[in-house]
């Protein structure tokens, strides 16, 4: 978890106000205007934290710690996404809908607005929890 902490703030430090693919050196993986992917994001989540959260999975393998290894893994996408927004001095956290954080595909429920990775994710977590560890 303090990893995670001091990526979060190390990665505010680094971006300030610049989300996404704003400012990022590298290709970006485009779908029209909207940049699904880009370089940094594909290291970071496809590749190291992946890599990272495998060894204990590798060394030790069971169903049990795989599940617990996924849900955490999805449930940490939306929390460490959520507290950009929340921690972030130079973004404030009014913008954090669909104008004011585009990158994002939102959902809405009624006058909700919800990430669509935020839902992705959580049903993720919850799907590994319930197949693989509860």
């Amino acid at each position: 978890m303090a990893g995670n902490d001091c990526n979060r703030l190390l990665g505010i430090k680094s971006r300030g106000k610049n989300a996404w693919d704003k400012g990022k050196l590298g290709w970006k993986w485009k779908v029209g205007k909207r940049v699904l992917l880009t370089l940094y994001h594909f290291w970071l989540f496809i590749v190291m934290v992946p890599a990272f959260l495998a060894v204990p999975v590798v060394l030790n393998y069971s169903k049990e710690l795989l599940g617990i290894v996924l849900s955490a893994y999805f449930s940490g996408l939306v929390v460490e996404d959520f507290a950009w927004f929340v921690v972030n001095p130079v973004f404030p956290f009014k913008k954090f809908n669909p104008k004011g954080a585009p990158w994002h595909i939102w959902i809405k429920f009624g006058k909700l607005a919800i990430p669509g990775s935020y839902v992705v994710g959580v049903l993720l977590a919850v799907t590994s929890w319930f197949f693989l560890w509860r």
